[in-house]
């Protein structure tokens, strides 16, 4: 039994505070903000439409916030059922807080404290007996909205059914990944986090190593953000590191690597000149016009960049799966290598010696590493990965002292921390030292464990057809060649293919495309559209063009349901795969777009098409009013390769129906989207082929040719965007047959949208802005 959830108040309207209330704002819960003065209170919520990253999935949320302030709107907090305090970290300042708003409470309403590092057994002192048992913490991660991990701890007093509405409020309302964490020094994630980061420091000052030199060794080579450390270091600034780092210290008096959490020299020094990190400028790295400097250890001066190479990374590199790189880096010879084993040795060490103390099990460690510091691989998922018994044994052999309890497994004939078969994943518990089930979450599903249990229709290279029960199918997506963002290839063209023919067979009676990697898809495959052009094969472009619409249609009207469950970079032929889909369950944290044009083409799958469909649906018209507004936003929206980035702003954009479901967790999506395809079965009819479509056509097409035209005078465009805007123009306005008497088909669109693709990839400047993605990532402007 849990309690309900309906409004809440956040204490404090500092960055954290206000964006705690504008994250509560995007899972439509309203909030009080609260602050010592009026304007303080006024001025966090203003603040959210200013802040970046964005942490409101769009503006109009802020108007489920209300500022308040202690004087004159205490009473408000009658009617609020969860209170969160997020003040500043002294414990006098929270206490001084409670004294004020507990005389105000209802009964039944319960409160937290987002503290990162105030133990709870001091925080409740101030708290009047009957409160302690509704009092805990709820640890959030800056910034909220973007950051998965809250860590729960209890007291003693916490009633349970105080702490599960929390652990599933958490889960289900707001999206988060729920970490269990005990009332120790920086509970679980920081804990570690920051040792991680105070044993790279270190470390690379011993060996010798630059800023730059480590962060290429520890950023996505290993599966880290691409901020590494000392850049991750300066984003979360010098001085807060330097304060998560002296909790421990301070309160590690049991630790054995307490001394690993002094401040070195150099973070001392930087801190000492206010260089703080991101905030003020300067940190490890500072931007100094376009050039951005790294710090030199000895001199404490700036200096340009150097480029960095070593032998692991060049191995590494060559790896597509993750735990394979870590590996790789690890047991190369060179200094690279050599550094890498340290900092990750002693962080898997460091991480075994701390269960029981800061978790009952590795399963939190895993799971707050990934969640809160955006580690691919927790320690205990990377010690598998790197072999435990190869590494137990280096590691003995250089005389580190690897903890018993992992020595024990081992000798118990397991030989690693995880093991998944036949459905079933078990982990290994140092406390009762036996291997025990990880149980699955009641929203989620798992693909791998689908997959052990013998669900797997198809595999290929880069997709799978995995049989969910009940008739569902699912099609996944693995990219042999780019796993993190899964570009459209043969394969996936192959096994969508195939997974429609068992829907037209009646074999299955519904699809769910949705995977669990990194992106669901960022686009076709621009390699093999190069290729096409070098050759000149135009025929085979065509063709290859016409088989991904044919493919497209074949979803928009297969018999059965198809439910996509789009999430993080969805862009280009992304977006087309999901747009003709029945429904589609999207993860709030989406960012969707046809982006095409970066890379002097149109969407060329249907994209067009589909935009228009969607705008003149959410816009609720029938095609037969004046839709010159409607194809003039999918001009606006597909020429400026406008990427939404939230699925809130999806629906505005037209990437997304306005009837389509948004999930803040993305660990629910598939079991979301499967329960979406069942509720469609019964009485299901494709929609009705579209011969009706009434476009602009040469009438609306000559206000947007000139607008490209001012655009061009002024400088804001060059000749090719220009010619490609045009093209665009074309298509969307209905080419040739379309006017104000006129109606059009779907396919005449598609058609016409495939000779205008075809035409473009004829460019030779196409061509060199396809290139010039491939090779560094981004858009080429000539």
């Amino acid at each position: 039994m849990t309690k309900k959830i309906e409004k809440t108040a956040v204490l404090g309207a500092g960055v954290m505070g206000a964006q705690l209330a504008g994250h509560l704002a995007n899972a439509g819960i309203p909030s009080l903000l609260y602050d010592i003065t009026q304007d303080l209170a006024e001025a966090g919520v203003n603040n959210l439409t200013k802040l970046k990253p964005n942490p409101l999935y769009k503006p109009g949320n802020t108007k489920l916030i209300t500022p308040c302030n202690y004087k004159d709107h205490l009473d408000r907090l009658k009617d609020v059922d969860w209170v969160l305090e997020a003040v500043a970290e002294r414990l006098d300042i929270k206490h001084k807080v409670y004294q004020q708003v507990v005389p105000y409470l209802k009964p039944s309403a319960m409160a937290t404290s987002n503290t990162s590092g105030i133990p709870l057994a001091d925080l409740v002192t101030a708290l009047p007996d009957d409160l302690k048992k509704r009092f805990m913490i709820t640890h959030f991660f800056n910034p909220p909205r973007y950051m998965r991990l809250l860590e729960l701890v209890r007291c003693e007093e916490t009633d349970d059914e105080v702490y599960e509405t929390m652990e599933k409020f958490g889960s289900d309302v707001l999206g988060k990944g729920i970490v269990h964490a005990k009332d120790t020094p920086n509970f679980i994630g920081n804990r570690i986090g920051v040792y991680g980061l105070m044993v790279t420091i270190k470390t690379a000052l011993d060996m010798g190593l630059t800023v730059e030199e480590v962060d290429k060794l520890t950023g996505t080579i290993v599966g880290r953000p691409k901020s590494a450390t000392f850049r991750t270091a300066d984003v979360v600034g010098l001085d807060t590191l330097a304060h998560v780092a002296k909790t421990s210290y301070d309160r590690g008096e049991n630790d054995e690597e307490r001394d690993i959490f002094q401040i070195p020299p150099i973070l001392k020094e930087l801190i000492d000149s206010g260089r703080l990190g991101q905030k003020t400028r300067a940190g490890f790295y500072k931007k100094e016009d376009k050039a951005i400097l790294s710090i030199d250890f000895k001199t404490g001066e700036y200096t340009p960049q150097k480029r960095v190479r070593f032998d692991g990374y060049r191995i590494a590199k060559d790896r597509k799966n993750i735990g394979e790189r870590i590996a790789a880096l690890a047991y190369s010879d060179d200094k690279g290598g050599r550094f890498f084993w340290e900092i990750l040795t002693r962080t898997l060490i460091y991480s075994a010696n701390r269960i029981p103390e800061i978790s009952d099990d590795i399963i939190n460690v895993d799971n707050a590493m990934k969640w809160g510091f955006g580690w691919e691989l927790g320690p205990f998922e990377t010690w598998d990965a790197i072999g435990v018994e190869r590494s137990i044994d280096r590691m003995q052999d250089e005389g580190k002292s690897v903890p018993q309890w992992v020595l024990d497994m081992v000798s118990s004939g397991r030989t690693s921390f995880y093991q998944t078969d036949k459905g079933k994943q078990t982990y290994y518990d140092c406390v009762t030292k036996v291997e025990k089930v990880k149980q699955p979450g009641d929203k989620t599903i798992n693909l791998v464990l689908e997959k052990s249990k013998g669900n797997l229709v198809k595999r290929d290279w880069s997709a799978s057809l995995i049989d969910l029960g009940e008739g569902v199918l699912n099609l996944e997506f693995h990219s042999i060649l780019q796993p993190s963002l899964n570009p459209i290839d043969g394969s996936i063209i192959d096994m969508l293919a195939y997974g429609l023919d068992l829907l037209e067979a009646g074999k299955y009676k519904g699809l769910v495309i949705g995977h669990q990697g990194q992106n669901f898809c960022a686009g076709a495959n621009l390699a093999g559209i190069l290729e096409f052009c070098e050759n000149e094969d135009w025929n085979g472009l065509e063709k290859t063009v016409k088989l991904f619409q044919d493919l497209t249609q074949r979803i928009r009207f297969s018999p059965a349901p198809i439910v996509a469950a789009p999430f993080h970079l969805t862009l280009g032929g992304g977006f087309e795969f999901i747009a003709p889909t029945s429904h589609r369950v999207a993860a709030a944290e989406l960012y969707i777009g046809a982006v095409e044009v970066g890379v002097g083409l149109i969407p060329g799958a249907g994209g067009n098409l589909r935009l228009i469909l969607n705008l003149m649906e959410n816009a609720g018209k029938t095609g037969r009013l004046n839709v010159f507004p409607i194809v003039q936003k999918a001009f606006e929206t597909i020429g400026f390769a406008k990427v939404a980035t939230s699925a809130e702003e999806a629906k505005h954009l037209g990437y997304l129906l306005n009837s389509d479901t948004i999930i803040l967790n993305h660990d629910h999506q598939l079991w979301e989207a499967r329960q979406k395809v069942l509720g469609l079965i019964d009485d299901y009819e494709p929609p009705r082929y579209r011969d009706d479509l009434k476009l602009p056509g040469a009438g609306g097409r000559t206000a947007m040719l000139m607008v490209l035209k001012g655009y061009k005078s002024q400088g804001k465009i060059s000749a090719h965007d220009e010619k490609i805007g045009q093209k665009l123009a074309y298509v969307l306005t209905g080419g040739d047959k379309a006017g104000l008497t006129k109606t059009v088909d779907e396919q005449y669109l598609l058609d016409i949208e495939r000779e205008t693709f075809i035409s473009l990839a004829g460019e030779p400047l196409t061509q060199d802005r396809i290139r010039y993605m491939l090779k560094k990532g981004k858009p080429l402007r000539n």
